[in-house]
């Protein structure tokens, strides 16, 4: 999951990218760009109980559940629903789908082969090394806050980025029920993923935003315990720790496959999946608008990959491939 932040990025950059018939669709659009934090809403559910361990994992096992399987056939039940109940004609059910959650798997998917690559794992390692993974997407947010929003991380009011003032409406709420259950046998996932909309502000504000730096000195000092509190504040300089964006293009394997290579710049692949993610929603709203949905057709036009390995989802792969190994 590249961080919030480089998902709120992607959902601005994105609305350049659609076509004039589609934005015509969405007068709303910047008021939704919460939506683009995608599965990793349930990561964000209820985060403040975080000694619950039980919670913990149940967030992360639904979330990794939703990662790893079955995008097509959500994208399909979640329209399908939407279409059946007349819910489609609401333009917050269809930002969530498309500009929001499927955007945020596209873009995982894109990026995640190379940011595994450089930092040699995905998941927190309790009982073994600090979480490079969590550092590295760190290091995104600000690059990209830095780059392309011209923005200072340390001194920016980022959480003001995450503010959402609209209620989730009862149609969006239902249909995710509805979805989540459909596809993958998680019940209420749409009373879950609608109190996390107004908690991803409250977990920026907590551990992003750090004008300071002292957030950073006492992340830095508990993380040897807690093994992934490095990953927060964006008081930090990234720049010189930019191998991860592999901006000399060279050669990097596929974590999980090393047949498949790339010379592609993390700013290549964010452009790639921008352009191909743009084309997705286009014909998505023409599906939306006509109100006639095929299960073949969506899976021709949503590859059923997972969001952390860009592969075939449903395959039981193993981490090899990293420039730390």
């Amino acid at each position: 999951m590249p961080g919030p932040k480089t998902h709120n990025i992607f959902y601005k950059d994105l609305k350049k990218q659609l076509n004039t018939n589609t934005l015509d669709s969405f007068p709303n659009y910047d008021d939704y760009s919460i939506f683009a934090q995608g599965h990793d809403f349930l990561i964000y559910h209820n985060f403040y109980k975080i000694w619950n361990n039980k919670q913990l994992n149940k967030n992360i096992a639904d979330s990794s559940t939703l990662q790893e399987g079955k995008i097509s056939e959500f994208v399909y039940n979640y329209m399908n629903i939407a279409i059946n109940n007349g819910s489609i004609e609401k333009e917050d059910v269809r930002l969530f789908l498309g500009p929001g959650y499927l955007m945020h798997h596209v873009l995982d998917a894109y990026t995640h082969p190379l940011i595994i690559f450089y930092s040699g794992d995905h998941t927190r390692d309790l009982n073994n090394k600090t979480w490079e993974h969590g550092i590295v997407e760190n290091l995104l947010d600000i690059y990209l806050m830095e780059h392309l929003e011209n923005k200072n991380p340390r001194e920016y009011p980022v959480y003001k980025d995450f503010i959402f003032s609209h209620m989730v409406s009862p149609d969006l709420i239902n249909t995710l029920n509805l979805a989540l259950e459909e596809t993958y046998g998680i019940k209420d996932g749409g009373q879950r993923f609608a109190e996390s909309i107004y908690q991803v502000e409250m977990f920026i504000k907590k551990f992003k935003y750090d004008p300071t730096g002292l957030k950073r000195v006492f992340f830095d000092l508990v993380d040897p315990i807690l093994k992934g509190t490095k990953s927060f504040s964006y008081n930090r300089d990234c720049d010189n720790n930019l191998d991860f964006l592999n901006l000399n293009h060279e050669e990097w394997l596929n974590p999980n496959d090393n047949k498949i290579t790339s010379t592609m710049s993390f700013l290549d692949l964010y452009k790639k999946a921008l352009n191909d993610g743009a084309n997705i929603i286009d014909e998505l709203e023409k599906i939306a608008k006509h109100g006639v949905i095929s299960y073949l057709d969506i899976c021709d036009l949503v590859p059923n990959v997972s969001s952390i390995t860009g592969l075939e989802s449903g395959k039981k792969l193993e981490l090899k491939y990293t420039k730390k190994r």
